[in-house]
């Protein structure tokens, strides 16, 4: 027994060092050498910052980007959510599409497209100055601001309409018994109940822009506009005199920020914590009249169009072209551009290798995330809160300085950095937590009565998993799962620090070809991305789609449990509400 207690420790204690060195350290290093000087440590590295003029410039474009884009994205989410929660508008579901298709769309492809859109002698340029109407240019501070205000806005309207929708009724016919109106009643009841979400929302997007790498570096770097983390990346890769050190003070001023928002916008959520049991409410709470629903509804439509799709097709029909520029003529037209994308051995290797790290870094996940998940729902065991800790730090701070870290910390380690080793540690440090989450919500809806009986049946904990636990876990698992797989196949922001010659991924690629020039190429590249994405996600709404048709057989799976003799009567009341459990599972 004493053996046995001293084995559990040592491997206890070994898990924490595993978290410690794979998710601390890496932090520990960045700090340590952030600090650190020719002749020791000190305060030197930063008060150059603070005296140089080119990170001053970054460190204010970088708020000021991130201000702007999360309003914009606020007002888009805002709106869109309101409109959606609570009117009678038609074509809803349509509208959520339009809404979402930024969060589904790489920032950096939308950005390409948006470039081409917005070309001097485009479409939309020329029909602008027919209009005696300013010209867009989007490399410029406000492109930059717009471009981020629209790929985040998806994630405020996430956030505000779900709780919109469980404000209870009953308190919007109080406030209209008192002689409020409809709009009285939004802004004095709804509004303000649901203003700790869109705080909130806010937060989230104002982080998600400050973390963006791909954005200003596609617009800001050509354009000499600095930010913080195109301003690491520049001094990372210059290898100039003390140019590690200034990056990583760089990394901890930014990751500073980004903690700092990470913090306020979880104490926000808290304040919404009492709306999180109430049952959505998906009933019209404002009946616009006829003629305002019809202009409503197709201008909601025009704008969301013209803003996230119209672009794209843009840049798909511009990935066809010989040279970047030209007219849309059939004299015009190539497939030169697809041809190099899927014969070019660099490309090639790069569509693979993102593909690969997708796959493994979801298996990774899934595997730890669930486990983690289990230990800390049923077991609640210590030990997992660490790690639970330690991974949603590395997906707190901006990707940037988590790649910095990653450079500093396994370099130490032989046979790790420069090869595609260090990019799969670094994807599942970095999205390890969605899948914890995903995880943990799938194993609170699971009754622990189901358990119960299988152990009182007699099933051991393998057979419990395989038949029981995993079939019952796996659509919001796989839903999990597959946010991850998105995230690593066109992740650009670590691999553009991690990668070497032959562990190039999708992303950098498209950058890569961007920065030389090769516009053409890059939205070929693009537009194959996106067939992939499309792909991707029809394959997953294929899988839910069977997972609820073979509902029925997945509940008679279970029958074994009702198979077992000579248990006791409590015994079969568990056996009896976990079957309930099922009904309302798949029903």
């Amino acid at each position: 027994m004493q053996k046995r207690h001293i084995h559990k420790k040592a491997l206890e204690l070994l898990f924490y060092l595993t978290i410690i060195l794979i998710f601390i350290m890496p932090i520990v290093s960045l700090v340590r050498m952030s600090f650190k000087l020719d002749n020791g440590y000190g305060l030197a590295n930063y008060i150059e910052l603070l005296q140089n003029p080119r990170a001053i410039q970054a460190i204010k474009n970088t708020v000021f980007i991130s201000v702007g884009a999360a309003v914009i994205s606020l007002v888009i989410g805002t709106a869109m959510a309101i409109l959606v929660a609570y009117t009678n508008l038609k074509r809803k579901r349509f509208m959520e599409i339009l809404v979402l298709a930024p969060f589904v769309i790489p920032s950096y492809i939308i950005t390409l497209s948006w470039s081409r859109f917005t070309m001097t002698e485009g479409f939309l340029n020329r029909s602008l100055r027919l209009l005696a109407l300013p010209a867009i240019d989007i490399y410029t501070l406000p492109g930059i601001v717009f471009i981020l205000g629209i790929c985040n806005a998806p994630l405020v309207y996430l956030i505000t309409v779900n709780m919109l929708r469980k404000i209870p009724r009953d308190m919007e016919w109080a406030a209209k018994v008192s002689g409020y109106d409809t709009r009285e009643t939004m802004l004095k009841i709804n509004l303000k109940l649901v203003s700790p979400a869109l705080v909130s929302g806010g937060i989230l997007a104002f982080l998600a822009a400050l973390d963006n790498f791909s954005v200003p570096a596609f617009l800001g770097i050509s354009s000499g506009i600095p930010v913080l983390s195109t301003y690491i990346y520049e001094k990372a890769i210059s290898f100039g005199p003390n140019s590690f050190h200034m990056a990583a003070a760089l990394s901890i001023i930014l990751a500073v920020i980004a903690l700092s928002g990470t913090v306020l916008q979880s104490k926000l959520l808290t304040k919404n914590m009492g709306l999180e049991s109430i049952k959505e409410d998906y009933s019209i709470r404002i009946h616009l009249p006829p003629k305002i629903r019809i202009y409503t509804e197709w201008g909601c439509i025009s704008i969301l169009t013209f803003i996230n799709i119209a672009p794209i097709i843009v840049m798909i029909a511009s990935s066809f072209l010989k040279t970047y520029g030209a007219k849309f003529r059939v004299e015009n037209l190539s497939l030169e551009n697809f041809k190099f994308v899927f014969t070019n051995r660099g490309v090639l290797q790069s569509i693979g290798n993102s593909i690969l790290l997708a796959f493994i870094t979801c298996f990774v996940c899934i595997l730890i995330g669930t486990a983690v998940a289990y230990l800390k729902v049923r077991r609640n065991t210590k030990s997992v809160m660490l790690l639970e800790s330690g991974a949603s730090l590395t997906y707190a701070i901006p990707g940037i300085v988590l790649s910095l870290s990653m450079i500093f910390y396994w370099t130490m380690v032989p046979n790790v950095y420069g090869t595609i080793k260090i990019l799969l540690i670094a994807y599942v440090t970095r999205y390890l937590i969605l899948q914890i989450k995903g995880s943990t919500t799938a194993i609170l809806a699971v009754d622990p009565a189901l358990e119960e009986a299988a152990g009182a049946s007699g099933i051991g904990r393998l057979k419990k998993w395989r038949k029981i636990l995993a079939p019952l876990l796996l659509k919001q698992t796989l839903s999990s799962s597959f946010l991850i797989f998105v995230s690593a196949l066109t992740e650009v922001t670590l691999s553009s620090m991690l990668s070497a010659a032959g562990t190039k991924t999708i992303g950098l690629t498209i950058f890569n070809l961007q920065q030389a020039g090769n516009y053409n190429l890059s939205m070929a590249m693009s537009a194959t991305t996106v067939a992939l994405l499309f792909f991707g996600y029809l394959g997953f709404f294929l899988l839910e789609k069977w997972q609820a048709i073979n509902a029925a057989e997945k509940k008679r799976a279970f029958g074994f449990l009702y198979k077992s003799r000579g248990h006791a009567k409590n015994i079969k009341n568990c056996e009896r509400s976990s079957y309930e459990h099922f009904d309302q599972e798949y029903n």
